[in-house]
């Protein structure tokens, strides 16, 4: 495979790697943390909103920054800030200091730092590999990627039983710091744009032209609305609901890791399954796995005993990634190279920039005494009745193959 012999893409795959092994530590960490020391199941939805919200704010500039820079300095910028921010968590620790407004300002420096880094990764892929290894290069990537969030889950259950928190924190900013030297400009050299003004007026000018070029262009049009429904209404909610639920069953941090590895399960299968397609439909392909991915929702707002839950977990996950990576693929390749940033932009905004909303709506409910489960079904049947209007109006995404 021509991929394993182009270095730049090898050093951007292992930073990606790195970084969300960090990260799937990180979070299961903090995740655990909230509940099991600090008690305050409703917390949790109001730290992922703090993370989730300033991510979502800067993915709406992310893109443009992402076509006016080099895309690696961006990146190697952005990991060392996070690296810096792992440390802080980690010196907290130490100091028995963990404060609310403080775990909630780290977060949203994190989900600054983050939402800067995600369109720039997205679009800085196409520009390391040919056109006819773009599909092998995001499915293996992805895949890759997915790998490490089924590990991260079952080393941070570890690392907790054996160390603590001090232990899986520290492990997680060391990954993330090495995740920052493998993206150094050195080692990518990818293309540095010609020196242009920056303004905020130059910004925004950028950033209503990529709205309207995407807005205008069916298949990005239809492929950022299908990514949008499965984050909305089923990965927002079902991350959201994972410690929740395994708090009200009892469960332990080894349950926590066991529901979250399976969801990672899912999606990594699902990621090197796609790398194996070669002449799929994949217009079709996309709704159809969409309206599965709803199906597999519906089944996991059911289950009851933890081994159920991370089955259905597992199945959602996979039905999911079958949406999400030909619908990537097909926008990359019918996006300009000088768009691809801000394509990526609004891309990664659905992908992931709509999931403050689920966190905000269910932590409010659920702090207000609403069923866990009521809240999934009622978000399964809207993504649901969402899908069909988009499989009805995006006929020219249907028929591309």
């Amino acid at each position: 495979m021509n991929l394993l012999h182009n270095s730049r893409f090898i050093f951007t795959w292992l930073s990606g790697m790195t970084l969300t092994l960090g990260f799937s530590i990180f979070f299961l960490s903090m995740s655990w943390l909230t509940i099991d020391v600090l008690k305050q199941p409703a917390l949790l939805g109001i730290i992922m909103t703090a993370v989730s919200l300033p991510r979502v704010i800067m993915m709406v500039f992310g893109g443009v920054f992402a076509d006016r820079y080099q895309k690696s300095r961006l990146l190697f910028l952005t990991n060392l800030g996070q690296g810096v921010l792992m440390l802080v968590v980690v010196a907290l620790h130490l100091a028995d200091a963990y404060s609310v407004i403080v775990l909630i300002l780290i977060s949203i420096a994190f989900g600054i730092l983050d939402g800067m880094s995600y369109p720039a990764l997205s679009s800085l892929i196409p520009s390391l590999v040919k056109k006819h290894e773009l599909q092998r290069a995001n499915s293996l990537f992805q895949g890759s990627l997915e790998l490490m969030f089924v590990i991260g889950p079952f080393l941070a259950g570890l690392l907790l039983t054996w160390g603590g928190f001090g232990l899986s924190f520290s492990t997680a900013a060391s990954l993330i710091f090495i995740s920052a030297f493998l993206m150094m400009p050195r080692l990518i050299r990818d293309h540095i744009p010609a020196a242009q003004t920056m303004s905020l007026k130059h910004v925004v000018f950028d950033l209503k032209e990529g709205i309207r070029y995407v807005s205008k262009t069916p298949i990005l049009r239809s492929g950022t609305f299908s990514i949008a429904i499965v984050n909305l209404f089923i990965m927002g909610p079902l991350i959201m609901s994972i410690p929740i639920l395994v708090g009200e069953r009892g469960g332990t941090a080894f349950d926590l890791s066991l529901i979250e590895g399976g969801l990672a399960v899912g999606t990594f299968v699902a990621s090197f399954l796609v790398l194996l397609l070669r002449s799929v439909h994949r217009g079709r392909f996309v709704f159809r796995a969409l309206f599965l991915t709803i199906a597999a929702f519906l089944f996991y707002t059911q289950a009851e005993s933890v081994p159920m839950l991370a089955f259905a977990a597992a199945m959602s996950g996979f039905m999911l990634m079958l949406v999400y990576l030909p619908a990537v693929t097909l926008m990359q390749e019918h996006s300009d190279q000088d768009k691809i940033g801000r394509v990526m932009s609004i891309m990664a905004l659905a992908a992931s920039g709509l999931e403050p909303i689920a966190f905000a709506v269910l932590s409010i409910l659920v702090a207000l005494s609403v069923p866990i489960q009521t809240l999934l079904i009622t978000f399964g049947i809207i993504g649901l009745a969402f899908s069909i209007v988009l499989y009805v109006r995006s006929q020219t995404f249907r028929n591309t193959r």
